[in-house]
């Protein structure tokens, strides 16, 4: 979910136990598989994602599959992930091969908590603002999922706050900047 000031979440989180697990930095470097014909390619993504822990001084890089969305309304889908040991090469590779590469940048705080099934990141994401992204680890079933989503949003103060299911990726192609 989209919110203005990201200080006043992380404030509640802090006060309500939750703990800074790290801060990271990470590009995105997503395929554009929109000229691939037969692909179903408004629904599933291919990434090369580097990432910096500002936290741990650590960087990795991966090569991620996202398969289309697996029910309406809910952002879970497959992915298959491997560890990159040269994304650059990776990069130049899928450009020499004509697939345009569309990046989203961010800077992102991930916080946990021993109490939740949840992982909460504030992500602020260049070009697109500042965003709330509660991810539940896990969940036996849809309306578990919605239980412990709906929970977390009531302690953050959010609740009203309404849910985006789509990616950054969608959101930067559809010109929903800041």
């Amino acid at each position: 979910m989209r919110v203005e000031n990201l200080e006043s979440v992380e404030r509640k989180l802090l006060s309500s136990g939750w703990r800074l697990e790290d801060v990271v930095v990470e590009e995105d470097r997503y395929v554009d598989l929109t000229h691939c014909a037969g692909s179903p390619a408004r629904q599933i993504a291919l990434r090369v994602r580097l990432r910096k822990s500002l936290t741990k001084n650590t960087s990795t890089s991966e090569l991620t599959f996202k398969g289309a969305l697996i029910e309406e309304g809910v952002k879970a889908r497959e992915e298959i992930t491997t560890k990159l040991e040269d994304p650059e090469k990776v990069t130049e590779i899928l450009l020499l091969s004509g697939f345009p590469i569309i990046t989203v940048r961010k800077k992102r705080r991930i916080y946990s908590t021993t109490e939740s099934k949840a992982k909460i990141y504030l992500d602020e994401v260049e070009g697109l603002g500042n965003y709330v992204e509660i991810e539940v680890m896990n969940p036996e079933s849809r309306e578990e999922y919605m239980k412990t989503l709906n929970q977390v949003k009531e302690e953050l103060g959010l609740s009203k706050e309404e849910n985006i299911v789509k990616s950054y990726l969608e959101l930067k192609m559809e010109g929903r900047g800041t």
